[in-house]
């Protein structure tokens, strides 16, 4: 009686946890949330839709599009320039490809478009329960089978960061905080960018956490966390291949 439920697309427990985040944090920040998240993800949507009915001439519901901008819109701060993540995220899901799929994270895509080019700042502002990104991020890894992965970007990140304070003469564990949960669980995990095989899975995470440390050491002023997740993107293209 209780596979049911475990049949829903695996999509909509990510959406339904971030909604569940963004109500969590409605009381604090006030309506904002709700003028941030909506146009963000109605935009990420249309768009997508659009290009479907256009390219396949299929109408289907945009949920990977609902996805992304619901990571969108939980990392990037309120913004004038809230439509170029979404709509950067979107195009490159359909234009940057090979072998049939998309090479980049779109959210992640979209987030390092509005932070390089119009320096939106990317704050992490909804992500603020550790507790429900925890659960639901475990329970979206055992699903798709990414636990593995999981616990490489928590290893590798904690290991990097040790070795990061070294080099910088800080106290050992310094930069331990670094380690930011909703990342590693609703960002590093996308199926379509990620690796599948148990090596090549834990090879990504490694990658995935060098590469945030190194944009941390030498362009800190963009977000390392999508900057390195963007860099590891085109190394999973390879490690896709190793079984």
């Amino acid at each position: 009686m209780f596979k049911r439920p475990l049949k829903v697309d695996i999509r909509w427990y990510v959406v339904f946890a971030i909604i569940a985040m963004a109500l969590l944090t409605l009381k604090a920040e006030g309506l904002i949330v709700i003028r941030h998240l909506v146009p963000i993800c109605f935009i990420s949507c249309i768009a997508d839709f659009v290009i479907i009915a256009l390219r396949d001439k299929k109408r289907i519901f945009p949920l990977s599009a609902l996805v992304s901008g619901l990571i969108i819109s939980s990392v990037m701060a309120p913004t004038q320039w809230f439509y170029i993540a979404p709509l950067a995220a979107v195009l490159s899901k359909h234009l940057i490809r090979y072998s049939g799929r998309h090479i980049f994270n779109p959210a992640a895509f979209g987030l390092l478009a509005a932070n390089v080019i119009f320096k939106v700042p990317l704050t992490w502002w909804l992500v603020t329960n550790v507790t429900v990104i925890i659960i639901f991020g475990l329970f979206f890894a055992y699903r798709i089978r990414k636990i593995s992965l999981v616990a490489s970007v928590i290893c590798s990140t904690l290991i990097f960061s040790v070795l990061y304070s070294l080099i910088k003469h800080q106290p050992l564990f310094a930069n331990t905080g670094i380690l930011n949960f909703f990342f590693v669980f609703f960002m590093s995990l996308e199926p379509k960018t990620s690796p599948v095989s148990l090596r090549s899975k834990v090879l990504y995470g490694a990658l995935i956490a060098l590469f945030g440390f190194i944009s941390l050491a030498f362009i800190p002023e963009y977000d390392f966390l999508v900057m390195s997740l963007i860099i590891a993107n085109i190394g999973g293209v390879i490690l896709r291949k190793v079984k």
